[in-house]
């Protein structure tokens, strides 16, 4: 990768013909996807049935309130139907102005490969699905052509005054126990709400911030700064190859490209196993758009400039990245993140390609 890890909202740029795909699993084999058509990334949810869907629809989804089909892929690719479970995932994609659903087993990595190193297949598959095959990390990989999926199935026409009046139900090959039941009606009903970023909700001041924990420490962050704040559990954080300890990998976040980076490393604060309460706190300045992983978030902070010391002396290394400090009645210091400050550390970017 050359130039800079937050230009942009791609992680890794495109060199010599590379691509950036999704790996993904389905039945213990392994698949290709384009990454710049996947667009969201959700845990498997309820599904709604309507009458004489195709084989290989397993239901719609109501996104939102946008009503998209979801398709069963191992139905197209004459895979061994398995029972799904509620670690299963949906890739919604995007592509000629269609959106639909794919299920699969799990979501590996996001990559660049050469799609000129793309190799036919050896023998004449049965479905028209497979554009070839990549050997990526001495497996085979195979291409899953989304254009060609669109070509060749149908959508559901659906609207979503009219699946209201629909049911979310739990089909054959959903497990039937009552703990797996309420986690995909629950993830149903979560889809179903317009996302709203609370932090939109209050009209911006200079004095607000969010304030986080990392480990045994309390720091914050302005609020002009923070685009959305989202639990690690619920988006899929995908490693990369070849980049430093502290981009713990990247997200896709309704179709963008997010560096997920864990500033502990520059702050000199012991690592943390990542928890439920562990949060993306995604942060926006000009150009530049990353995450930041914290133990958790606590609230949205109104602190006045008088209550700030701005006299922090750099004796430490978290002091390089800190522009005030807030002392609390009981003694408790809570330290103001400048992420300006960050931004120019010169280890977040790389030159060498990878």
């Amino acid at each position: 990768m050359s130039g800079d890890f937050f230009k942009s909202a791609q992680l890794i740029k495109k060199e010599n013909y590379s691509e950036l795909f999704l790996i993904f699993t389905l039945s213990e084999k392994t698949y290709a996807i384009s990454a710049e058509k996947v667009v969201e990334i959700v845990q498997l949810p309820a599904l709604t049935i309507v009458e004489k869907l195709p084989e290989h629809i397993a239901g719609v989804l109501n996104l939102r309130g946008r009503i998209i089909s979801v398709i069963d892929p191992s139905k197209l690719l004459g895979l061994e139907q398995e029972e799904f479970t509620v670690d299963h995932q949906v890739l919604i994609i995007s592509c000629n102005d269609q959106t639909i659903g794919i299920i699969v087993h799990s979501v590996k990595e996001v990559v660049q490969l050469d799609r000129n190193q793309l190799e036919p297949l050896p023998y004449k598959h049965r479905e028209k699905f497979i554009s070839g095959i990549y050997k990526h990390d001495d497996k085979l990989v195979a291409f899953f052509d989304i254009n060609a999926v669109l070509q060749n199935i149908g959508n559901v026409e659906m609207d979503a005054l009219e699946a209201k009046n629909e049911v979310d139900v739990i089909t054959d090959h959903f497990p039937l126990d009552e703990t797996s039941k309420m986690k995909f009606l629950r993830r149903a009903g979560k889809l179903q709400k317009e996302i709203r970023d609370f932090t939109d909700e209050l009209k911006y001041q200079e004095n607000y911030f969010i304030s986080f924990a990392l480990n045994n420490e309390t720091y914050c962050i302005s609020l002009k700064y923070v685009k959305e704040i989202t639990k690690l559990k619920l988006v899929n954080l995908a490693p990369v190859p070849c980049v430093p300890e502290f981009i713990t990998g990247i997200i896709n976040l309704r179709g963008e490209f997010i560096t997920i980076v864990d500033i502990k490393y520059f702050l000199d604060i012991s690592k943390t196993v990542p928890s439920d309460k562990t949060k993306i706190i995604v942060l926006k300045l000009s150009d530049i758009q990353l995450g930041i992983l914290a133990d958790d978030v606590f609230d949205i902070e109104n602190i006045p400039s008088e209550k700030m010391n701005l006299n922090v002396q750099n004796k430490y290394e978290k002091n390089k990245y800190t522009s005030a400090e807030v002392l609390f009645s009981d003694n408790k210091v809570m330290y103001v993140f400048d992420i300006k400050k960050f931004i120019e550390d010169e280890r977040l970017f790389i030159e060498d390609s990878i």
